[in-house]
Order: C-alpha cells, then structure tokens, then sequence
C-alpha cells in the first residue's frame, strides 16, 4: 500500500511539474502589446501609407508603415524588440529616429512584429518564425521598385535576432544593423527565467517540453550565431551596450568570431541609474538604449553605414 501511495504522489507531483511547464511556456510565449497610435509618423510631418502586408511563407498580416522619400531608391526597414511595436521603440523613440533617417534621404518602413502592435496574433518565437515579417517586408519593397542591394535593415534585441535569420535567407538585403543581439537566446532566457516567467528555474525544462509540444518549435533552435555567417560578405553592423543586464556583450563577441569584418561599435554609459528616473525595469538596464543616451552619434553612424552600403 505504500509503495502505490509513493508511486501516486509522485504521479501527481510529476503532473504539477508539467502543469507549471505549461503555464511557463504561456506566459514566456505571449507577447505584450504596447501600441500608441498618436506617436505615428505624421506627427512629425512625416507622410506615409498604413499598411497591411502578409508575411512571407504563411502569410500572416502584419501592420507596417511605409514612410517614401523624394529620392525612393534606398530604403531601410526598422524592426522593434519584444514587447515593443513602431509607436514605441527605442524608449518611445523609434518614430522620430526614422524621421531622422528619412531626413537623410531613405525611405523608411516600420513593421510590427507578429503578436506584437496591430499585427496578427502570434506567439514569440525569438527570430525563428519573426524573420518572415521582415522578408514580407522586403517582398513589399520588391514589389515597389526597389532592387536587390538597396534594402537595409536595422533590428534589435529580438528584431535582431529576426533580422539576421531574414538576411541569412535573402541575398536582396543589402546591409544588417543589429543593435544588442544574441547569438544564442537559450543561455539569455536561462539567465532571467525567474524574471520573464515568474517560476524557478527548476522549471526551464518543462517549459522548453510544452514549447515544443504547444507552440511548434524548439527554443534551443534560436541562434543567430549558426546563421550570421550566411550574410556575409554583404555588410553588417553590430551595437551594443558595454553593460547590458539582459543579453551580456559577450554575445557580441561570439557573433563577431563568426563575422570578423562586421564593423562593431560598444556603446558607453548606458546605465540608467543617471537619470532622475528609470526608462527600463532594472534588470533590462543597459538593453538596447544606445539611441535613447546617444541619438545624434547612433543616428549618424547609421546613416553613414546605410548610405556607403546601399549604393
């Protein structure tokens, strides 16, 4: 009898054990959805068509803006990070540095990633099924007129990691900007599983399971720096914050061991903690706010970079 009484409670803790896998895996899957229609781009006199594009391969509908230019021969397109969308990237932000490069003669294009914005729901996938919103993009483009090498694209954090699985797999981009990239998303999420998912870090296994099961895919699969290598020789830049709580420099460093000729900027004083008051939850501190401390020197690096590589 107490041999089935231990067999029975193990059962039933091996069943609470996948339970929490499965919530876990909701809750590190579900995008949040930030969007404030009045930060668009006529607010900065911008004009610019609101668009509905399908992503390439299935086809899901993501919200763009298409901000063209006088000139409408070089175009760059401008991917978010998680839990962001086009109104309010890089700290709100994302809008006015798109003027910016609009000023400067680009066309611009601003996507929401799937799940996130006025996109179609979608799960994260950190870049493995998102790199289809920035090759429908780029489809778009196409469509319009412009040509192979005169497609830039500039991601961050996941629109990074997006953004380099869509170069490894079109030729037509013409040059990478990836601001605080991973190589690798698996260590990133077990370094602050108890953060984004509210559960110990006993239960990253589980979770990993229920991904895989629920949701189609194999978070381990998340590696930019297994297909970075794919882009070049085509030019690629890589910035990130000398101290960056959520996805350390040393990510960079891997990344650029692949790509030694990518031009690399390591962006000083980034930490929050000079500011009256915090942009970020702490332990993002350091994350992909290079433009938001240092947006005259980010904007003309950028522009320097696109405009010798899209000629």
């Amino acid at each position: 009898m107490t041999g089935w009484i231990i067999l029975a409670l193990i059962g039933v803790l091996f069943l609470a054990y996948l339970g929490i896998g499965v919530y876990a895996a909701s809750v590190l899957t579900l995008p949040v959805r930030n969007f404030n229609p009045e930060l668009n781009p006529g607010k900065y006199g911008l004009e610019y068509q609101e668009l509905r594009i399908p992503a390439r391969t299935d086809k899901l509908e993501i919200a763009a803006w298409y901000i063209p230019s006088d000139e409408n021969r070089r175009v760059i397109i401008l991917v978010h990070g998680r839990d962001n969308s086009r109104t309010n990237g890089f700290i709100d932000l994302f809008v006015p540095f798109a003027a910016k490069l609009h000023k400067a003669g680009f066309s611009v294009m601003m996507i929401d990633l799937r799940g996130h914005g006025q996109s179609a729901d979608s799960r994260y996938s950190f870049g493995i099924k998102e790199r289809r919103d920035v090759l429908g993009a780029v489809d778009w483009l196409e469509q319009q007129g412009f040509q192979p090498g005169k497609i830039g694209v500039l991601g961050y954090s996941l629109g990074a990691g997006s953004v380099i699985g869509a170069a490894s797999e079109e030729q037509d981009i013409g040059a990478v900007w990836l601001d605080s990239a991973y190589a690798d998303i698996r260590p990133v999420l077990m370094g602050s599983w108890t953060k984004l998912t509210g559960a110990p870090q006993l239960f990253a296994y589980p979770t990993e399971w229920m991904v895989r099961l629920l949701y189609g895919y194999d978070i381990a699969a998340a590696r930019p720096i297994d297909e970075i290598g794919k882009i070049a020789p085509r030019p690629i830049f890589m910035a990130h914050c000398q101290e960056d709580n959520l996805i350390p420099i040393s990510h960079l460093d891997r990344l650029l061991a692949v790509v030694p000729n990518a031009q690399t900027w390591i962006i000083p004083e980034c930490d929050q903690s000079v500011l009256p008051e915090p942009i970020v939850p702490d332990a993002f501190n350091g994350h992909a706010v290079g433009y938001y401390f240092h947006p005259d020197e980010y904007t003309r690096k950028v522009v320097q970079f696109f405009t010798d590589n899209l000629e």
